[in-house]
């Protein structure tokens, strides 16, 4: 029987039959010096993992498409690539979902459907509700949510970096995994040089909602609204730093943001909210006042 194909590879997954829970598939030796992980989708996340995992000995393999495949050998940064996830994730003492949000979660059905599922399975997406969740509903016990706090505007394993996360924030939402598998999270973390900071999924996606996606969306909003004005559009080469730094986002791939977007709408609505608020009383500056207040002859200072 054929098996159906997948944005990140074939999936190449035969389910398990009847209602019983996934068995847990090769106990974790989370103190083995090299380690054997999967890691799926090689794009800026992905790949950048791969890189830096593989740089400190440890066996990696990669699933993605054969383009990415052969980017990422050529660059030496995976042991083994597939185009499909069930054979490659035979044996893995840690399976890393680094695929988009909507792909994440089919691949845990994939996971979940295998004879002998991972002991440990994280993701790096930047919502943790859904797919925390959906791994609890597929009783995929080893599931560990993860989110590294760091990216670049441009993805693609060309983007990717050994040291992109180094000494930045590493977000885990263990849930009711087991110590075995959110060690072995852990020291992922940690030989990638970032940070573990552990949280629960409804905190977590309240937090970036404010620190994360409403920037991508004042970035977008503020380059949209300087192209759109007739002068400013034809001036943009005076812009200075700040400008630069606050579109730089503006460049992110939009299909993805609007995967991430929808996945933590109702934090993300109550961002903008509070946004529009703050964004309100601090334009108070750039009103009209009356000749004479203490406001309108005021010197200097930050409003």
């Amino acid at each position: 029987m054929k098996t159906a194909r997948h944005p990140v590879g074939g999936l190449g997954a035969k389910p398990r039959s009847g209602g019983k829970p996934p068995r847990v598939g090769r106990r974790i030796h989370s103190g083995a010096r090299h380690p054997k992980i999967v890691v799926v989708g090689l794009g800026l996340i992905g790949g950048s993992i791969a890189r830096g995992l593989t740089k400190k000995g440890w066996h990696v393999t990669g699933v993605d498409r054969p383009a990415p495949l052969r980017a990422a050998r050529r660059a030496r940064a995976i042991a083994r690539g597939s185009t499909a996830l069930a054979p490659a994730a035979e044996g893995a003492a840690l399976v890393v979902l680094a695929a988009p949000p909507r792909a994440n979660l089919a691949l845990l059905r994939v996971l979940a459907g295998l004879a002998h599922p991972p002991a440990a399975i994280t993701d790096v997406g930047s919502v943790k509700g859904p797919v925390c969740a959906a791994a609890r509903r597929l009783g995929l016990r080893g599931f560990v949510g993860g989110h590294p706090m760091a990216g670049r505007a441009r993805g693609g394993f060309a983007a990717s970096a050994p040291d992109l996360f180094a000494g930045r924030a590493w977000v885990i939402a263990p849930g009711g995994a087991p110590l075995a598998a959110v060690r072995v999270v852990r020291r992922l973390v940690r030989t990638l040089g970032a940070r573990v900071v552990a949280m629960e999924p409804r905190a977590h996606d309240r937090a970036v909602a404010f620190v994360s996606h409403l920037p991508q969306l004042v970035s977008w909003a503020l380059l949209e609204a300087a192209q759109r004005d007739p002068v400013a559009a034809r001036h943009l080469r005076v812009a200075g730093p700040g400008f630069a730094d606050m579109t730089r986002l503006a460049a992110s791939p939009r299909g993805l943001w609007a995967q991430i977007l929808h996945e933590n709408r109702v934090p993300v609505a109550d961002a903008l909210r509070a946004f529009e608020r703050a964004l309100h009383r601090r334009a108070a500056v750039a009103r009209p006042r009356r000749r004479g207040t203490q406001s309108d002859t005021r010197q200097g200072g930050d409003p």
